[in-house]
């Protein structure tokens, strides 16, 4: 038995599948597990020896049949030979554990032009509890920077004024460099179970990982332990109820946000985008050394400016972001 849930923010979408029962024995060997995926694998015609940037393959019907019941028109695009490149590059980037975990999960990827949102995970198969995924992507973010991407991402937060803007400083690598790693987070998360909420004799049971993680910031997957009392930061459009932000109000809204463990607004929606913005933005500016920097700017100057990842309480968190690069 699953529950399915389409989340669809108009940034980032993931297709996301929870389980209400473990149906791979805890007991199982290890071969066995192998046995498993690799049978999986097959039915699904998933090849884990074939590289990752060969994996572009046309949509999934019910992905474009998905977006057209929503009264949209997304036609498949073609890659050039540069943008191409880019995509070689943005797998190459990938933290270790993505780099594994896709391999074995990722059944492919593809490109759409006109697509309403920037991606989309979704489940192939979902069998002896193996999951196997494809990601579409928005194929304009090809020919867009992080800072670009991301600072057309935040300014849909806001009510548009003139005189006022919002704009992100973080690097120029391409935009795909980091809907990839989130994106891949997804799959990793979703094929190695890092905070699945499964339940063992009717019990809600979570990993070891998923209680450190969550542990004072998540009471579930889409509540927060955090004490927010009444922040702006928990009234942003990623949250039921939320609206977007008058221009005036972006001093509080992000002077609140690097007092919580969050890294971005959209990293309060679930505990799965907290979890796939938090390595994100490990990777991009730990590990690529990019900047991470929202600023208010007023008529071409920048008034102020924030810095969520030097937040103390993400600090601490940065921990648990250690075991994407662990060799395994």
């Amino acid at each position: 038995m699953k529950n399915i849930r389409i989340v669809l923010t108009g940034c980032i979408c993931i297709l996301y599948i929870f389980k209400a029962s473990i149906s791979l024995g805890q007991d199982k060997s290890e071969d066995n597990k192998t046995d498993i995926l690799e049978a999986v694998q097959k039915k699904y015609g998933l090849n884990s020896g074939k590289p990752l940037t060969q994996r572009v393959e046309k949509t999934p019907d019910d992905v474009i049949k998905m977006f057209r019941e929503a009264g949209m028109s997304p036609t498949e695009h073609q890659l050039t030979k540069e943008e191409a490149s880019i995509v070689a590059s943005a797998f190459a980037a990938l933290p270790p554990l993505h780099q594994r975990i896709l391999k074995r999960h990722l059944k492919s990827i593809s490109f759409l032009d006109n697509m309403p949102n920037t991606a989309l995970t979704s489940p192939v198969a979902d069998k002896e509890n193996v999951n196997l995924y494809h990601i579409t992507f928005r194929a304009g973010i090809l020919h867009q920077t992080v800072s670009e991407w991301v600072t057309e991402k935040e300014r849909k937060s806001f009510v548009a004024d003139p005189s006022l803007s919002i704009s992100v400083q973080a690097g120029l690598l391409s935009a795909l460099t980091y809907v990839l790693i989130h994106e891949g987070t997804h799959v990793v998360d979703g094929s190695v179970h890092l905070i699945s909420a499964d339940t063992i004799a009717g019990k809600p049971h979570m990993t070891a990982f998923a209680r450190d993680f969550s542990k004072g910031v998540w009471r579930n997957i889409n509540s927060h332990s955090w004490p927010f009392r009444d922040s702006l930061v928990v009234k942003s459009i990623f949250r039921p109820g939320g609206r977007r932000y008058l221009p005036a109000e972006a001093t509080q809204v992000y002077g609140e946000l690097i007092r919580t463990p969050f890294v971005s607004l959209y990293s309060t929606a679930s505990w799965h985008e907290d979890l796939a913005e938090l390595v994100t933005l490990y990777h991009l500016t730990k590990i690529f050394k990019q900047p991470f920097r929202i600023q208010i700017e007023k008529e071409g100057k920048v008034l102020q400016d924030f810095e969520p990842m030097r937040s103390g309480t993400v600090q601490k968190r940065l921990r648990l972001i250690q075991h994407f690069y662990d060799k395994g």
